[in-house]
């Protein structure tokens, strides 16, 4: 796990993320390898998507058909975690040699946040869409800025969990800096999700023996080529009896993220 560890709160070019985790994962040894895809449906995302199907998927996964690969996949407003879309994941790999060993089976979710390079540094939040400025993510935007959809509902229900306001404090410039305040709520909100999903492995017993790797990343859409941080990285051991969960990686409080730029790339770390 040491390559994907070295990644957590670095900005990197796409390619080089899911590469790492494939390397991880090849490293396990295991006859099955499965995987479900969490994106924000934003088009935006295809270049994200588009390096993990080539970068993971096309070297590991099993052939659904002759020479088609691919994840399940569920694309929607914010990259929100669906209750149960592991367990429908998990099913789907759980094929004969797995049965007999055990597989690995991948949640790879991301937001994402526009980022424009400006002469005195990197702006984040806005996006030249098209021919208008937008924003990205859009869905966060709106949730902060009181939309009240029922899916801004649903994300702004997540990060109130536990009794924490993380939206307030997005919103006070005491505690989470402005210029930071999209970057933070996607690396939060990617963390609060990929929570979800470990509740969800954890409470799901597996049709075969499954060691699950929850990788919840941040998006960085740019002018050029995209680049992807990774928040944090979840090992749930269901090979035996009780899960065994490890976690490494960056907390849910954005009051706690502390941002330094490196040669125009972001490094996020935690008070």
């Amino acid at each position: 796990m040491k390559a994907l560890h070295d990644l957590i709160g670095v900005e990197n070019h796409l390619d080089q993320v899911s590469s790492a985790l494939r390397h991880v994962v090849r490293s396990m040894a295991a006859p099955v390898v499965g995987a479900l895809e969490v994106n924000c449906s934003d088009e935006s995302e295809v270049e994200c998507s588009r390096s993990f199907q080539q970068q993971f998927v096309e070297h590991l996964l099993p052939e659904l058909k002759s020479r088609v690969r691919g994840p399940l996949r569920t694309c929607n407003l914010g990259a929100r975690y669906e209750w149960g879309s592991v367990r429908v994941a998990e099913r789907h790999f759980a094929t004969a040699a797995s049965l007999e060993a055990f597989k690995v089976l991948v949640v790879k979710l991301n937001g994402h946040v526009a980022v424009t390079d400006e002469r005195d540094g990197p702006q984040y939040g806005p996006l030249q869409r098209y021919e208008a400025e937008s924003n990205a993510c859009g869905a966060l935007h709106a949730m902060l800025a009181g939309g009240d959809w029922p899916a801004l509902e649903e994300l702004r229900a997540t990060f109130r969990s536990n009794n924490q306001d993380r939206v307030a404090t997005l919103l006070d410039p005491r505690r989470v800096p402005p210029p930071y305040r999209y970057v933070f709520a996607a690396i939060a909100g990617a963390r609060l999700q990929a929570q979800r999903a470990v509740e969800d492995i954890r409470e799901h017993k597996p049709h075969s023996p499954t060691w699950y790797l929850v990788l919840p990343c941040v998006t960085f859409n740019r002018a050029g080529p995209d680049t992807e941080l990774v928040v944090g990285a979840y090992a749930v051991d269901r090979r035996g009896g009780k899960p065994d969960v490890q976690c490494k990686g960056l907390g849910d409080d954005p009051a706690c993220y502390r941002a330094e730029l490196r040669g125009r790339r972001l490094h996020v770390t935690e008070s």
